[in-house]
């Protein structure tokens, strides 16, 4: 007989789980030493599919911010559509489970040329060999969120080992700049009881925050299921998405210092115009802008757990227990 379970149960554990898991990753070496595996490599590809891709898009420029030339790229591109690769190429990639098919695909074929590889990956996870970090334990909810923010950090320590960066420093302060994210959770869920989110809830972030943008549309969609979320970098919604906000849809502007700030301040004044709901969400102001990714996208993560709540979901489901969603999970393989 199954073990009752609370609807949300898992990803809320999960979620506060963060600043200690954090707070364990920083105290072993791992990633500074799987990073010479990469010294001398003239680009590096990060890649990763959905949360995982976000995070390699995060990572992306975090490897820039130590002179290093990185790109991220979805793990089915780099199977299907690779770049010209050159044998002083580096790979990243990042795959909790380790088990999705094209991140599998996309560490086997480059790996059978290179050496120059990083597979940063959860506990548990299938994947092996000298490359090899890993974050947290493999996570019950489908709704990833520690493997995430684990994975950020991975890919911020082994920069910081590539290149000694100002903002090295800052990593000792991550975990508890997420705790007080957390702390701040009560507040989050004050305003998802006050707020309709149905039928499209808008995330909008500039440079490293465009990634914070997607996560948390993808979040919402994952926990919510009954809410449609679109993620957008803050040029592009100007180009053609802002004629589709109706007044009253939400908007979730990710508000962190650097030059995007100035063109959010910019969309929010059109919002407000149109008459959108708009909820802003910042890290606190003097962490470095690459590293803002890890903390920032905790009030959304959080934001997907208390609508999903607000709508009766059960987001640990995945909709695996309604017959039209798990046929057609059934149809194909990740």
């Amino acid at each position: 007989m199954a073990e009752p379970h609370e609807p949300g149960s898992y990803l809320k554990a999960t979620l506060e789980s963060q600043p200690a898991e954090l707070t364990r990753l920083l105290a072993d070496d791992s990633g500074a030493r799987a990073a010479t595996r990469l010294r001398g490599c003239s680009r590096i590809f990060l890649a990763g599919t959905g949360t995982s891709f976000h995070g390699a898009l995060a990572g992306q420029f975090i490897l820039r911010s130590v002179g290093l030339q990185a790109w991220a790229v979805r793990a089915f591109e780099f199977v299907n559509y690779p770049p010209q690769l050159r044998q002083d190429d580096g790979l990243i990639l990042l795959s909790h489970r380790g088990s999705k098919r094209f991140s599998s695909d996309s560490l086997s074929r480059f790996a059978k040329d290179s050496h120059h590889w990083i597979a940063i990956t959860g506990e548990g996870s299938s994947m092996e060999g000298e490359g090899v970090v890993r974050t947290v334990v493999q996570e019950k909810s489908p709704v990833h969120t520690a493997s995430h923010t684990a994975a950020m950090l991975r890919v911020a320590q082994v920069a910081a080992a590539l290149g000694s960066p100002a903002w090295q420093s800052r990593l000792a302060d991550l975990p508890r700049m997420v705790q007080l994210a957390l702390d701040h959770g009560s507040g989050v869920a004050t305003e998802v009881s006050q707020t309709e989110f149905r039928p499209v809830t808008h995330f909008v972030g500039g440079g490293p925050a465009r990634s914070t943008a997607y996560e948390g549309a993808l979040k919402l969609r994952e926990a919510s299921h009954l809410v449609s979320a679109e993620g957008h970098d803050v040029e592009g919604i100007l180009h053609g998405p802002l004629v589709s906000i109706q007044p009253g849809n939400v908007v979730v502007l990710v508000a962190q210092p650097g030059p995007s700030r100035e063109r959010i301040g910019e969309v929010e004044t059109a919002l407000r115009e149109i008459g959108a709901t708009v909820m802003s969400f910042a890290p606190p102001s003097d962490l470095d802008e690459v590293l803002a990714p890890i903390v920032n996208v905790v009030p959304l993560q959080l934001l997907a757990y208390h609508v999903s709540r607000k709508l009766g979901v059960d987001a640990d489901s995945f909709r695996r227990d309604e017959p039209r969603y798990a046929a057609a999970q059934s149809t194909f393989r990740l």
